[in-house]
């Protein structure tokens, strides 16, 4: 079988890069190992962490990595039918094994052939402050124990996500490309949607310049399209015909080579109603003072809290706005988010109230006006942002203004 070098995989220093990054920090916890549960749900949250060691993910693979602190790392997938190929598709990893019997049963056979038997061990996907509830399966987490009665094994909390927060060129280029996706994505959208054409239509030819330009499966993709929808996309595409002067809103999240990018626009078939393009108007605002403010050192909060007046100067209110992280998922780090300030509190500790060049992140900025139809409508608006030696940067260049589809 050819090997697959087409297969959008960073390169050998990069991995060596991570790896050393990941072995210093095992070194700091006194770690002999790590299990990286990749499973694949939440959009690929729950792999990401795996797939940073590991280049193995996408169309529902799991990614279940042994990664000593010494020695060749192990990545367990689900089926043997797809073995040969992700030997093939990646050069990071060797050690390309199916699961046998259950994954718990997969990982202790390996601890057991590296003789950890009594080591200190990190597994992530436990729960996190990033996930409070985290993803490993009670039964794996059981099995473990059961097999490995003198092992120590450690909740990573965010280990992983920390190492992740800031990236490399490499991932910045990766990240490039599936923004790049996102604008064909958005022009796809625009050339399609008239009158007659189905919701479902448009939104599978959005998809589809995505897939036919390299980008991967699964990916979150949002839509709404009605006369007055919500100020936020929340379900997927109908049957329906579009009609004229209906109202378009879209969130998507385009992947390329495992790595998300996050981007949403508001499109009408035809004029919208005046109100729309002021809260519209509005978002841009609250977006434009953001990348004013962004730049390494600047305090993320105070950035923050100035959208969040540029916001309620205007008299709208907020669907949606905040920042966080993208890279090999939505959520990441850096998180600072108006709609769940509560629950990022605890993001914004961990790594600190600061942007740092590297940093990746959406910018997204839904917006209502609670005087106006019950504030059950509104705009969106979404880029995702790099933070450079000397300010922000954004990563599309699709324009930022209000579409009017022509019909």
């Amino acid at each position: 079988m050819r090997k697959l070098v087409e297969y959008p995989t960073p390169s050998l220093n990069e991995r060596d890069r991570r790896w050393a990054a990941a072995r210093k920090e095992m070194d700091a916890r006194g770690l002999d190992c790590l299990i990286l549960c990749g499973w694949p749900a939440m959009w690929d949250f729950n792999i990401a962490n795996a797939r940073y060691l590991c280049p193995i993910g996408g169309n529902a693979e799991f990614n279940v990595l042994v990664f000593p602190r010494a020695g060749e790392p192990t990545s367990f997938i689900y089926s043997p039918v797809f073995t040969e190929y992700w030997r093939g598709a990646q050069n990071w990893v060797a050690d390309v094994r199916p699961k046998r019997a259950t994954f718990g049963d997969s990982v202790a056979d390996r601890i057991a052939e590296l003789g950890l038997t009594g080591a200190k061990v990190g597994i992530d996907g436990l729960a996190g402050p990033l996930d409070p509830d985290g993803w490993v399966p009670h039964s794996m987490y059981a099995r473990l124990q059961a097999r490995l009665p003198k092992v120590s094994l450690v909740n990573l909390d965010d280990m992983m996500e920390k190492l992740r927060t800031v990236k490399s060129a490499e991932e910045i280029a990766i990240l490039e490309k599936a923004a790049a996706l996102g604008d064909l994505m958005l022009q796809a959208c625009r050339d399609t949607a008239r009158p007659g054409v189905k919701e479902c239509e448009v939104y599978a030819r959005m998809m589809e310049v995505m897939l036919a330009n390299g980008g991967e499966e699964p990916t979150l993709f949002l839509w709404a399209a009605d006369a007055h929808p919500y100020p936020h996309p929340f379900r997927v595409p109908t049957t329906r015909p579009l009609a004229k002067n209906d109202m378009i809103i879209c969130e998507m999240h385009p992947k390329f080579g495992g790595y998300f990018t996050h981007v949403e626009r508001t499109f009408c078939l035809g004029e919208p109603e005046p109100r729309y393009l002021d809260i519209y108007d509005a978002c841009l605002a609250a977006y434009r003072r953001g990348l004013s403010l962004f730049k390494p050192g600047a305090k993320i909060s105070q950035a923050m809290d100035a959208v969040r007046d540029t916001i309620e100067d205007s008299g709208f209110g907020i669907c949606e706005a905040g920042i966080h992280g993208h890279g090999l998922a939505s959520l990441e780090y850096p998180r600072y988010r108006h709609h769940a300030k509560g629950g990022d509190a605890a993001a914004l500790a961990a790594i600190g109230d600061e942007f740092r060049a590297g940093m990746v992140f959406a910018m997204n900025i839904d917006l209502f006006d609670p005087k106006w139809r019950g504030g059950e409508t509104g705009c969106v608006f979404a880029e995702t942002i790099v933070i450079s030696d000397d300010g922000a940067r954004r990563l599309h260049s699709f324009p930022t203004e209000f579409q009017r589809v022509a019909v």
